[in-house]
């Protein structure tokens, strides 16, 4: 892991901790709503073939959004690990900065523009192939 100093200074970081800290809080209250939900579905029992279609239907949206909020979460968590080890505003990828534009639009981001970009376009291709060798800083105004 990065142990560089983060390029952004402390009241911008406490900022960004204590967004990261109340999207979490939020995060795990709807994960919990969408958890007890869901083992609600469990004792029911659709009467018909359009009533199971509606409940199953209903059933994986559920599970669907519960997944993304869990691994929403997950970023967070990391993203709030990175402000405490320092690490926080750097690519994990070219140890360049992330810019503070992309931190204030997705502040659980671990990568600069241009290596999540390269990133999703290998994606995209099917290629895991690595993005850029580190030490190439890039970021300077994403």
């Amino acid at each position: 892991m990065n142990t560089h100093n983060s390029p952004l200074d402390k009241h911008l970081l406490l900022q960004f901790k204590s967004g990261l800290r109340e999207q979490q809080r939020e995060l795990l209250q709807t994960i919990a709503r969408a958890e007890k939900e869901i083992q609600d579905f469990a004792g029911q029992v659709p009467l018909d073939e359009i009533d199971l279609s509606c409940f199953t239907a209903a059933k994986e949206s559920l599970f669907s959004c519960a997944s993304q909020d869990r691994s929403r979460l997950r970023s967070i968590q990391r993203a709030l690990e990175r402000i405490n080890d320092g690490s926080f505003g750097i690519c994990s990828e070219c140890d360049g900065p992330i810019g503070l534009r992309r931190l204030q639009a997705v502040p659980w981001a671990s990568h600069c523009i241009q290596c999540q970009e390269q990133l999703e376009a290998a994606a995209l291709a099917g290629k895991s192939a690595p993005l850029v060798s580190s030490g190439s800083a890039h970021a300077s105004s994403n």
